[in-house]
């Protein structure tokens, strides 16, 4: 009798001490707001005795699911914005009012003073420090947004190499859960430690990449991306890849194949920074556009000195495509000449081109050109065999000029490195109206310039009132599964002090037990 009776009160003992365990350990993590309560179910079982049948972990899975996808949307909008900051950084427009707009004003302010003033030494020196000044500041500028560039390509590595470790330790989590439910299932499936394991990896990958999560009946999960990609499902997983070339975020199945998922991954740090990148890449090209329209257009008028090169100063997209206006180019100063060229609004740059060149006295003395131009505009150029031939177009669009600046682009802008020459030969007569042209260049730089300035700024205000709306809607959410799976330290410490009065009761049990088994063996 006495041995039955110590074997149930052993076991309450022990059942009451673990569910005390369970209390403490919630008071623990009181604090924590991913921690899920849990509550020791204790059954009474026929005839006697009491067991510990579950312990009750008080998840809301769903609502957690809905704070994972929102944390994904708030961390793709925190990722852009601090890549966005680096940029804002880069552009002093932002902090100081100066920066790029203070050395194209700069720049085309020589250049006027120079045409006001041809001969005036200190206007040469200026325009030639000035356009240097603008060179090495687009330069530079490229150089910073290039190092930022590659640093997204490091953090990207970082982000996808992150996720491939949670998905392994998440795919493990599954198999240990399958080990401890089979261990636990008569003691109440006490292993609530690998779920709250589990959770944890969930939330952290939540932050990298969105996903959508399915759980079975004893907590394993399987994991896929938004779109439907696995990454865990029983005790496998699916690795991720960077494409760093081409930016892109690749899906590698079983087979070894590789899918582009980049358009399909919508939330995460790695969302937010692949917007960043398109971001960047937007803003370079528009630093890019800038260079190659300063390349383009900017011209010096020369005398016959220092060229025999004619250009047309009106760009066009589509060298085959109608002028629009009609004039008349009038070829001087060569043997069988003056000629006079007629064009109509239906004729088009090659026309002109093709006219001139096919034509037995202009082609014997004159050839004409078409020049792509870096901004991927087109326009005329003509040769003259001798510098002292001269042409006129009615419509006053070609003048013997040279381009201020050679290159393709940012890489290989340059200050022309005849300049030296050219501001020492600038033709005199011409200078007026190439001041004028100089108003429309300026205005062109500045709209260009501003435009990207102005992209970044509104960008940035665009993506901080997204990140504030779903910051607070973030945190709605947490307060309201804190409130669901919190741990309450009141009732938590009235169930602890029931547990601990009826500990204390089949301890005493255990005494008065032994008093009477000393008593029936003193009687014998």
């Amino acid at each position: 009798m006495f041995g039955a009776t110590f074997g149930i009160v052993a076991q309450g003992l022990e059942i009451f001490r673990k569910s005390a365990d369970i209390r403490n350990r919630n008071i623990l993590n009181a604090n924590n707001p991913d921690y899920a309560q849990e509550d020791p179910l204790v059954k009474s079982f026929a005839p006697v005795g009491i067991r510990l049948e579950d312990i009750l972990r008080t998840q809301n899975f769903y609502y957690t699911s809905v704070r994972n996808q929102k944390l994904s949307v708030v961390s793709s909008l925190d990722t852009t914005i601090k890549g966005g900051s680096q940029v804002e950084d880069l552009f002093q427009e932002f902090t100081q009012g100066l920066g790029g707009s203070e050395y194209i004003n700069q720049f085309f302010t020589a250049y006027q003073n120079l045409m006001k003033e041809p001969t005036n030494e200190g206007a040469r020196s200026e325009l030639i420090n000035s356009a240097q000044s603008l060179v090495s500041y687009l330069k530079d500028r490229k150089k910073d947004m290039d190092r930022i560039m590659a640093g997204t390509d490091y953090d990207m590595r970082q982000y996808i190499n992150k996720i491939n470790t949670l998905t392994r330790k998440i795919a493990q989590i599954n198999q240990e859960i399958l080990v401890g439910y089979a261990q636990t299932y008569a003691r109440g499936k006490d292993y609530k430690n690998l779920l709250d394991e589990r959770d944890s990896y969930l939330k952290e990958l939540s932050e990298l990449i969105n996903i959508r999560v399915q759980e079975d009946e004893i907590g394993r999960v399987r994991v896929e991306t938004d779109k439907g990609f696995a990454l865990v499902e029983d005790r496998y997983n699916w690795e991720l890849k960077y494409d760093s070339a081409n930016k892109r975020i690749l899906w590698k199945s079983k087979d070894g194949s590789e899918v582009d998922i980049s358009s399909l991954i919508s939330g995460g740090r790695v969302r937010g920074l692949l917007d960043f990148q398109s971001d960047l890449s937007g803003y370079m090209n528009q630093l890019e556009t800038l260079a190659k329209r300063l390349i383009s257009d900017i011209k010096l008028p020369l005398n016959s000195q220092a060229t025999s090169n004619w250009y047309w100063f009106k760009n066009v997209s589509d060298p085959n495509a109608p002028l629009g206006f009609s004039g008349s180019i009038t070829f001087s100063g060569f043997p069988g000449g003056p000629i006079t060229l007629s064009y109509s609004g239906t004729d088009s740059l090659n026309d002109l081109i093709n006219a001139i060149n096919t034509d037995p006295t202009l082609s014997a003395n004159f050839t004409a050109s078409l020049i792509t131009n870096p901004d991927g505009t087109y326009t005329m150029s003509i040769t003259a065999n001798d510098p002292s031939y001269t042409i006129e177009d009615s419509n006053n669009l070609i003048h013997r000029s040279e381009p201020l600046f050679v290159g393709n682009g940012i890489s290989d802008m340059a200050i022309n490195p005849n300049i030296n020459l050219y501001i020492q030969n600038l033709d005199y007569e011409k200078v007026d109206e190439f001041i004028d042209f100089s108003r429309g260049w300026w205005e062109g730089s500045k709209s260009i310039y501003n435009g990207l300035v102005d992209n970044i700024a509104s960008r940035q205000k665009d993506l901080k009132t997204k990140y504030d709306i779903e910051s607070a809607l973030l945190s709605s959410i947490n307060a309201k599964l804190q409130e669901m799976q919190g741990v309450s330290v009141d009732n938590e410490f009235i169930e602890l002090m029931k547990l601990q009065r009826s500990y204390e009761a089949l301890a005493r049990v255990v005494n008065t037990m032994d008093e009477m088994l000393q008593s029936t063996l003193n009687m014998v």
